[in-house]
């Protein structure tokens, strides 16, 4: 299968970036900076929905009415009502206009509150991958797209309409250059018990899972969600049983909160280069034999991209370098 394709010399330059939650101006960021740097692969490593939805109230005097991070903002015409929204939606929430006894009502059933929520996560990312099919597809860029241990089942089927975008979760497939592609969007337990929170005997078996895929680990892209174990790119503050965060001194107590399961995966199967997120403050690099391990970090609330622009010639990664903007 792979013969006439090793024989290419073609560099390969990926765009990569996690950790996006729901941030509208952070994907639109990281399609263009995937047109701006000529990028053959983007590929997205997780975490990809918000947090919150944010009531934009139609009240007296044809006002709307919304507040989010402590700013309350007043929008009377339809072009501050769309500048409302694109602000609410620019740092990862979704904004929706209500009646205010609609936002009663919403308020007061939890189980149709969580449906809509649902419903807002999905259109959000359908809307993002008919950008990417719009923007990318035509000239031929790949998009690589994955859930994190964040986002729920449904994100996966919405991606699933989308016969041009490939979810690595999972899955083992290739891209020109003869590289493989595996991935893997749950994570180690947390302490909010989030969708795709799993032990770490369960990562290890689809870990094991996927090393069955893989037909040469030296030419293997992992996009795993969690970093590995004790790399630095796993670092956070840790955080008491009422998740206050904990201080010594003055200063915030640190902690590893990587997977082991996943250690161990890069440790034996040694992948050329592993791609991960999650851990939104410890943007960097690791290596771990061959491996060269990355995560971009995030900062998705202030609408800043932090992605990994990386460089693969001959099936090895020949550079790569962090972005923000």
């Amino acid at each position: 299968m792979f013969k006439n394709i090793f024989q290419s010399n073609k560099l390969t330059r990926i765009l990569y970036g996690s950790d996006f939650h729901g941030s509208d101006t952070v994907f639109r960021k990281f399609i263009s900076s995937g047109l701006q740097y000529k990028a053959d692969v983007l590929i997205v490593g997780g975490d990809v929905t918000g947090k919150a939805m944010v009531p934009v109230i139609h009240g007296e005097k044809n006002q709307y009415e919304a507040s989010w991070f402590g700013h309350k903002a007043i929008a009377t015409t339809a072009e501050e009502l769309e500048k409302m929204k694109k602000e609410i939606s620019g740092v990862g929430f979704y904004p929706i206009v209500l009646e205010r006894d609609e936002a009663e009502e919403l308020e007061s059933q939890p189980a149709k509150m969580s449906a809509r929520f649902e419903t807002e996560m999905c259109q959000r990312v359908r809307e993002w991958m008919i950008l990417a099919e719009e923007k990318l597809t035509p000239k031929n860029i790949i998009l690589y797209f994955m859930a994190g241990n964040d986002d729920l089942a449904s994100i996966d089927a919405t991606v699933a309409e989308f016969k041009s975008i490939r979810n690595p979760d999972m899955n083992h497939s290739e891209i020109e250059g003869g590289y493989e592609v595996v991935g893997l969007s749950n994570a180690n337990m947390t302490p909010w018990l989030c969708a795709r929170d799993v032990e770490e005997e369960v990562l290890e078996q689809k870990l094991n899972t996927l090393t069955g895929m893989i037909q040469h680990p030296e030419r293997t892209i992992a996009v795993l969600h969690v970093p590995p174990y004790g790399s630095g790119l796993d670092t956070c503050p840790e955080l008491d049983k009422n998740l206050k965060i904990i201080t010594q001194g003055g200063q915030v107590v640190m902690k590893s909160a990587g997977s082991t399961a996943v250690k161990a995966f890069i440790d034996k199967v040694q992948p050329m280069l592993s791609l991960h997120g999650h851990i939104h403050e410890s943007p960097g690099h690791f290596h771990l034999g061959r491996t060269l391990s990355i995560n971009a970090g995030s900062e998705y609330a202030e609408a800043i991209l932090k992605a990994a622009i990386i460089n693969l010639e001959n099936g090895k990664v020949k550079g790569h370098i962090l972005i923000s903007g």
